[in-house]
């Protein structure tokens, strides 16, 4: 009987994901080969921002505000000079664990943007912490690519490396030019 309820179970799931995949092939097809072009956005996370999020991205005023409806933005509890815990606040919880799960991929990928920033995020912070970071850059890539329907070329850890050089350069001036004003 545990069998027969196994096999009637799996039929309902591959009958649903036939279904789905027809709706996405014919209504967001643009949109689905959009998000499988970011790293670690997979057939099933992009499944997922579809039918949660849908392509049409003019509801949400910037990519802040898609962060916030989805329920990973950053949060700034502060009162008195104390700073006071800012857990996950209350969002589209499919689409969070989704999106969650594609950073994870994507900062597995070695020599590519997103291991790169999740290394220097690791080193000041816990990985549950850096993850959720790069998450909300994630679905910012994702709102961007869903908003243009481009699809998502990634620079790589080149570009991130560049980055971090003209930061590094930018803070090193702006430290040295009250000096050579007091001069």
């Amino acid at each position: 009987m545990l069998l027969e309820d196994y096999d009637h179970v799996q039929k309902q799931v591959d009958f649903l994901d036939k279904s789905i995949t027809e709706i996405i092939s014919g209504h967001y097809a643009q949109a689905f080969e959009c998000l499988d072009s970011i790293s670690g956005i997979g057939i099933k996370s992009a499944e997922i921002i579809i039918s949660e999020a849908g392509k049409d991205m003019s509801r949400f005023l910037t990519a802040d505000h898609f962060t916030a409806w989805c329920g990973i933005a950053p949060g700034n509890n502060e009162s008195a000079g104390k700073r006071k815990n800012t857990s996950i606040k209350k969002g589209n919880s499919y689409l969070r664990v989704a999106i969650v799960g594609a950073a994870w991929a994507a900062v597995r990928m070695k020599d590519s943007y997103w291991h790169a920033l999740f290394d220097k995020l690791r080193k000041r912070m816990k990985a549950q912490k850096a993850i959720v970071a790069v998450a909300i850059r994630l679905l910012k890539v994702v709102y961007n690519t869903l908003e243009t329907l481009n699809i998502y070329k990634e620079k790589g850890i080149a570009h991130f490396v560049d980055l971090q050089s003209k930061a590094a350069l930018y803070h090193n001036a702006m430290l040295s030019w009250p000096q050579a004003n007091n001069d």
